[in-house]
């Protein structure tokens, strides 16, 4: 084989590589960029999410663009609704756990949290959410990143071995000395 179509197949297969790359990336899981369907302009003002902590194992809830200082409600399920005072920013945040919670449903899985109060402007602000099912190990999504930089580290291996295999030839067919045999 000549020197252009080691060079032509190189280029293929680098080729090969990009378009894998793209195809990768183009095929990766995004973050969605609302809520859900049919959510309006306060999609992102009320977030439910479990609480990361270890200490506490519950549903942590964040609110914002309420009054600062004023009460706002606070309902999950079918309990009855509390009252917490937003901080001077207008945000609520809190920790439910089984403990605060009346019921033991109150922060299983598909929960709805309702949280309403008055926005600064006077007017009431009402935001509905639900508990997110727990997380129940590793999935997929969290495995396509590591995946595609162990490709790309495998890759980068493959061609610098490749680059350096002829260098490193030529310099051992550089230094060979004949061996010298004693009659």
């Amino acid at each position: 084989m000549s020197a252009s179509g080691a060079r032509l197949t190189s280029a293929r297969r680098a080729g090969l590589l990009l378009a894998g790359a793209l195809l990768g990336a183009g095929l990766t899981p995004v973050a969605a960029l609302a809520d859900g369907p049919g959510y309006g302009g306060t999609a992102n003002a009320l977030t439910v999410a479990w609480n990361p902590g270890s200490e506490q194992r519950g549903v942590a809830v964040y609110a914002v663009g309420f009054r600062s200082g004023s009460p706002v409600g606070v309902r999950v399920g079918g309990e009855a609704e509390r009252n917490v005072t937003a901080d001077p920013s207008g945000a609520i945040d809190m920790v439910l756990t089984a403990a605060t919670a009346a019921t033991a449903t109150a922060v299983a899985g598909g929960t709805v949290v309702l949280v309403s109060g008055h926005t600064p402007a006077g007017e009431l602000r009402t935001l509905v959410g639900v508990v997110p099912p727990e997380a129940a190990g590793i999935g997929v999504a969290q495995l396509v990143p590591w995946t595609a930089a162990m490709t790309g580290l495998g890759s980068a291996v493959l061609w610098f071995r490749r680059r350096c295999a002829r260098a490193a030839a030529w310099q051992l067919r550089r230094y060979r000395h004949l061996a010298r045999h004693r009659a």
